[in-house]
């Protein structure tokens, strides 16, 4: 790694073109500015100045490491500029939910990029689990799930509720005999929504999704009600994931004894700081969430 001393000081007289004035621009001693030259050119194994006299020249390596140090420093002072004015309007932003949620929430989301074009939206849908651990490794900074974590890395605030929809075919009878026939259509978080839905409403019957025929298995959230509006399989899903499937005539929602909502938490890192920039993305959530 090149000393980044030695190499300020190569910059410096590389641009006036004088030792003593490169030593006092440095509150340096001309000897002290020799030595930094001459390690660094140890260093690199190659001359950097061709002397004449008390005068000298770049040679090509002299003139390769100054436009490598002026880039060096540019970057330099770009980040310290970064680093001293977080305005909140640039920068990666990274989020995680389901595919319900995500559906909702990115056309909002996309409109903030619009005000603000220097942020940049990345949103990954997944299941609640895959989103727990992308928070806690650092793959995303924002999750939102529906299920509460007891976790001492995490923190958690309550946005509000969701409703589950057990989703079945237009027309279909509504029983513990015809979901066994139709067979359930799985999807990234089918199991989780399933059994919250089936154990609250049919307790006598339900012991476990293994106990369920599965017809089918699709991870994109606008393929998941096809099948159900040909005729094949039920799902469960959240409400939200129904608004503006186009085929609405062809699958019904089994009207439950037992209505089921899903708690949606905002989660984060414990101890992990985030930039001003990710106040526009909470506020973008927040409001989503007081339309519910």
């Amino acid at each position: 790694m090149i000393n980044p001393t030695h190499l300020r000081t190569f910059l410096v007289l590389a641009e006036t073109g004088h030792f003593t004035h490169t030593a006092e621009q440095l509150h340096m001693t001309q000897p002290g500015v020799s030595q930094h030259i001459m390690k660094l050119e140890a260093h690199l194994g190659t001359p950097l100045l061709h002397r004449f006299g008390k005068r000298f020249e770049l040679t090509e390596a002299g003139r390769t490491l100054q436009q490598y140090a002026q880039a060096q420093m540019a970057a330099e002072q770009n980040l310290i500029e970064q680093l001293a004015s977080d305005e909140g309007e640039q920068g990666e932003c990274r989020l995680a939910c389901s595919g319900a949620i995500a559906n909702q929430l990115y056309p909002e989301l996309l409109s903030l990029q619009q005000r603000c074009p220097a942020l940049q939206i990345k949103l990954e849908a997944a299941p609640n689990e895959s989103i727990i651990a992308d928070v806690k490794e650092n793959h995303c900074e924002l999750g939102l799930i529906t299920r509460a974590v007891n976790d001492p890395a995490l923190q958690q605030e309550t946005l509000g509720q969701d409703e589950l929809c057990l989703v079945m075919p237009a027309g279909s009878e509504f029983s513990w005999q015809q979901l066994q026939a139709l067979g359930f259509i799985n999807h990234p978080d089918g199991h989780h929504y399933a059994t919250a839905a089936l154990a609250a409403n049919f307790p006598a019957q339900f012991i476990g999704m293994s106990e369920i025929n599965e017809a089918g298995y699709i991870n994109q959230l606008n393929q998941i009600l096809l099948p159900i509006a040909r005729g094949i399989g039920f799902t469960v899903l959240p409400a939200s994931a129904l608004h503006d499937f186009p085929y609405a005539g062809q699958i019904c929602c089994a009207s439950l004894s037992q209505p089921v909502t899903e708690t949606v938490y905002l989660i984060s890192k414990k101890h992990r700081p985030l930039g001003k920039r990710y106040e526009h993305i909470k506020e973008v959530i927040y409001q989503q969430w007081q339309q519910q």
